[in-house]
């Protein structure tokens, strides 16, 4: 059995994000995984810190290119997500996995034996691959910096911590499961099709082992402030 672990919505770069706290963790789990997938809004050019978001992006490739080399032996997977499936990002990412062996990347979903995993912005709302394709599309050449008066609004949201309680009215496990698992059916990776084990990101909120439609569930949630975020060891 292979060693695999998986992380959502670190949100690289953005100064919100509490992300630097996991450098450390994903480095030593990597160095002896098989396997490790960064599943979607690794990165985000939207609320970036940076000074541009092609200074962004410049880091972020850095950022895997050094990872993929110190853990050679670990095969790295980056599933896209609405906060990083920007063009800019994804040519270089492209341009990077070329020259990486260990390195692949993923706009949607990647799949492992009886295990899917996907970032879960399709938890939206009902999605068919169709709408989610249109959807990331109209942001593929959006990502723009946000300036200082909209970054000050959002400190100041989430010092309320109502952004803890808008994602899990927004996002109750039930519906997204059902949400999920619609989509999932839509792509032909269903529990039909033999998919047993879900990864997902996008929401924020934790979930382990909750079971719906004959499939099991899991987010790590994200490294905000009052959010709770780990590294999972995914089945496989």
């Amino acid at each position: 059995m292979k060693s695999a672990y998986v992380v959502s919505d670190l949100h690289m770069f953005c100064r919100r994000s509490q992300w630097h706290e996991l450098l450390e963790t994903i480095h030593d789990v990597a160095k002896t995984a098989d396997l490790f997938v960064f599943n979607g809004d690794t990165f985000d050019f939207k609320w970036t810190s940076l000074d541009s978001v092609e200074a962004t992006v410049e880091r972020a490739i850095s950022f895997l290119r050094e990872l993929s080399k110190r853990c050679s032996k670990c095969h790295f997977h980056i599933n896209l997500g609405n906060h990083d499936h920007a063009k800019i990002f994804v040519d270089a990412l492209d341009k990077l996995a070329r020259k990486t062996p260990n390195l692949s990347w993923h706009p949607y979903y990647l799949r492992v034996g009886s295990t899917l995993f996907l970032h879960g912005d399709v938890a939206m709302r009902k999605m068919t691959h169709e709408e989610l394709e249109r959807y990331r599309e109209r942001r593929l050449y959006r990502h723009k910096k946000r300036g200082p008066l909209r970054n000050r609004v959002y400190d100041e949201l989430l010092k309320t911590g109502a952004h803890v309680t808008v994602s899990r009215l927004a996002f109750p496990r039930r519906r997204t499961a059902k949400r999920i698992s619609a989509y999932l059916e839509d792509i032909g990776h269903s529990y039909d099709d033999g998919v047993k084990q879900v990864y997902f990101g996008h929401t924020h909120v934790p979930m382990s082992n909750y079971t719906y439609g004959g499939m099991t569930f899991h987010n790590g949630g994200a490294p905000f402030k009052g959010m709770q975020c780990v590294l999972l060891k995914a089945k496989i």
